[in-house]
């Protein structure tokens, strides 16, 4: 599997949360309780703390916060560029905030994926073959090359944490793709992979 900067960050990133988790905790505990204030300012709040997260406890990157300069844009999907002081390299990271449960993990700014699936997937598709051939199409060509951190909380138990998501695994691992046409409030239908 090749390796890219933002796979080593992860790497760095969950190897300094297993050393010290009590840094990211206190990080994720401040973010969520701005849920109380509003329904929107935990995200806000949570690409500037990230970003200063990966500052002040990660010496070998450093993060700078682009979201509000590029929010208007529509055009950037990324939150945080990160850079690595060893490399030089930098790559962008988009953090997602989510209640516990199903996640939509990235938008499809060129609406390719969505078209795709209303033309191959009638209600399932469980054949593994016909699952990596939609996988394959141009269609999900960028579905791998969106760097996203989903940041989890549940707010009944008071509980937060972060994934990482492994497109790579997603893909090689994904047995099934269902239409949903309702369901938990929403309106339209989605594709649950």
């Amino acid at each position: 599997m090749e390796t890219t900067p933002y796979k080593e960050f992860q790497k760095r990133f969950k190897l300094l949360i297993r050393k010290k988790p009590n840094l990211i905790a206190t990080t994720l505990t401040n973010i969520f309780t701005m849920r109380l204030i509003g329904n929107k300012t935990h995200g806000d709040l949570a690409e500037i703390g990230i970003a200063e997260f990966i500052n002040q406890f990660m010496y070998d990157y450093k993060s700078q916060h682009v979201g509000k300069e590029r929010y208007r844009a529509k055009a950037h999907e990324e939150d945080i560029v990160i850079i690595s002081e060893m490399t030089k390299e930098e790559f962008p990271l988009s953090l997602k905030a989510y209640g516990d449960g199903p996640l939509q993990l990235s938008t499809d700014k060129n609406s390719k994926m969505f078209p795709l699936l209303e033309e191959v997937v009638e209600t399932k598709i469980e054949d593994r073959e016909k699952v990596k051939k939609i996988f394959e199409h141009e269609a999900f060509s960028e579905f791998g090359k969106l760097n996203v951190m989903p940041l989890i909380y549940d707010e009944k138990q008071k509980k937060c944490n972060i994934m990482v998501f492994d497109q790579e695994r997603a893909k090689q691992t994904t047995r099934k793709i269902k239409l949903e046409k309702e369901g938990r409030g929403r309106k339209h239908p989605v594709y649950v992979f």
